[in-house]
């Protein structure tokens, strides 16, 4: 009698989240474009249209469950992902921000734009908090061998 688990069958990983990780990456890029041609500040536009990435991930979840279920690690790929993407892009963006208002050697100006604004939920708590979910997420994920119920 064989008692060991069988692994369900595979799906394509490439063709699954090669798209999902692309269209990721684009909607960032606009979100940024967005931010900056509104005066660079993170607003309640940015947070709207952050929602709406949040939202159409949430969708696609839903929509791709079944088949990120016979990817192995399929459904916490698909969260780095999405934490990868947009965290990076407001990061990366707020870096530049630090190095453009940093270029005249003003301290102070560098501080206020990172900590005494909206960059700070935008960049360190977001990054802090979502981070903080996908651990947890990615040690059940290693636990349960990569594959999810």
């Amino acid at each position: 009698m064989d008692t060991t688990a069988q692994a369900p069958q595979t799906a394509n990983a490439r063709s699954l989240l090669l798209p999902y990780t692309l269209t990721l990456i684009a909607a960032m890029i606009i979100i940024q474009f967005v931010v900056a041609l509104t005066g660079g500040a993170v607003t309640i536009l940015a947070g709207a249209l952050t929602a709406v990435v949040a939202i159409g991930i949430a969708v696609w979840i839903v929509i791709k469950r079944r088949k990120l279920l016979h990817v192995r690690f399929g459904l916490v790929i698909a969260h780095v992902i999405a934490y990868v993407a947009v965290t990076t892009s407001f990061n990366a963006h707020a870096v530049v921000r630090a190095v453009v208002a940093g270029s005249n050697n003003d301290v102070q100006a560098v501080a206020h734009s990172l900590l005494g604004s909206s960059w700070f939920g935008a960049t360190l708590v977001m990054s802090a908090v979502w981070g903080l979910g996908l651990l947890i997420h990615l040690l059940g994920s290693v636990l349960g061998r990569g594959w999810e119920d």
